[in-house]
């Protein structure tokens, strides 16, 4: 048993399709979050948030993670648009090593500059940029695996068995912080009341920040049912989910549910940007077996094989 873990660990990376979902939707999160926030950058992270500067100084942050607190003017408005780029990059895959640890080097700063700013979401997004620094999360579907496939293998810079073993390792730690997310926010929930008796769900629904589709989906929240499904379903899938990590059916189920318990925060609170972040980590769970079977049935529908004309001989 412990060879059959140490090979697991050493001779192949795992989850690299995964890793490269997760990659282009963090990268995504990071761009798209700063470019539609660009009319409010000064006063969200920049000369504007200067009232925050208590609140960063008792904090004691690295000081190579002050650059936005420390520049003004065209030279945060660089940053910012150099942090733009960056999550491009990350996105696209290209440097993608480089780009991960640039883009998590400016994320991090701007949060220094104005912790007040963010979500839990954004906790989880920090926490991964810095394990996929250490993984291969530009493996497939980037521009650095186009470029390798043209340039043909090259030599690698560090032994195999090392490169795989700190992929694999940033891997568990990427799982072990989402089954610990879910469990500790499951064994929250129960030890509240209105969880225990299913009302939960429908409190927030009724405010205007987290219901943007009230007028819409107004009968469906004032379902007793709906709600009281929603709620305990919450309950039992976030307590339950290493549990069914454990068998492929199992675990097939709990990331249909999770999956859907996340968009249904993102599009019916209108919190998308921690959903996607929620979405973009279960990925990794997804094998990459699992991520070729569906590839190549997209391929065969994309590109389905054309019918051999019936022969016209002895007509």
């Amino acid at each position: 048993m412990i060879r059959r873990a140490v090979d697991w660990l050493t001779e192949d990376k795992h989850s690299t399709y995964g890793l490269s979902v997760t990659r282009m939707i963090l990268g995504f999160i990071v761009a798209s979050q700063l470019v539609v926030n660009w009319g409010d950058r000064h006063y969200t992270w920049g000369d504007g948030s200067r009232w925050t500067d208590s609140v960063r100084d008792g904090r004691g942050w690295p000081s190579f993670l002050g650059l936005f607190s420390q520049i003004g003017g065209l030279g945060f408005d660089l940053a910012y648009l150099a942090t733009i780029v960056f999550g491009i990059l990350l996105m696209l895959g290209w440097y993608t090593r480089a780009s991960t640890v640039m883009t998590l080097l400016l994320w991090m700063s701007l949060y220094v500059t104005d912790p007040f700013v963010g979500s839990g979401g954004d906790a989880i997004l920090r926490m991964v940029l810095l394990y996929l620094c250490f993984t291969d999360a530009g493996r497939h579907w980037s521009v650095d695996a186009r470029l390798r496939s043209r340039r043909g293998q090259v030599k690698q810079l560090m032994p195999t068995w090392f490169s795989a073993t700190l992929h694999n390792l940033a891997v568990i730690l990427i799982v072990h912080q989402i089954v610990m997310v879910y469990v500790a926010s499951s064994f929250w929930k129960v030890q509240s009341e209105l969880w225990q008796d299913g009302t939960a769900v429908y409190f927030p629904l009724q405010t205007d920040a987290y219901s943007p589709w009230h007028d819409l989906l107004g009968p469906v929240y004032a379902s007793a049912p709906v709600i009281m499904g929603a709620t305990y379903t919450a309950i039992a899938v976030q307590m339950f989910f290493p549990v069914l990590l454990l068998y492929r059916p199992s675990r097939f189920v709990a990331l249909i549910m999770i999956t859907g318990m996340h968009l249904g925060i993102g599009l019916l609170m209108g919190i998308m940007y921690f959903s996607l972040v929620m979405i973009a980590v279960d990925m990794i769970l997804v094998s990459d077996s699992s991520w070729i079977r569906a590839a190549n049935w997209w391929r065969d529908r994309r590109s389905p094989d054309v019918p051999v004309p019936p022969t016209t001989a002895g007509v």
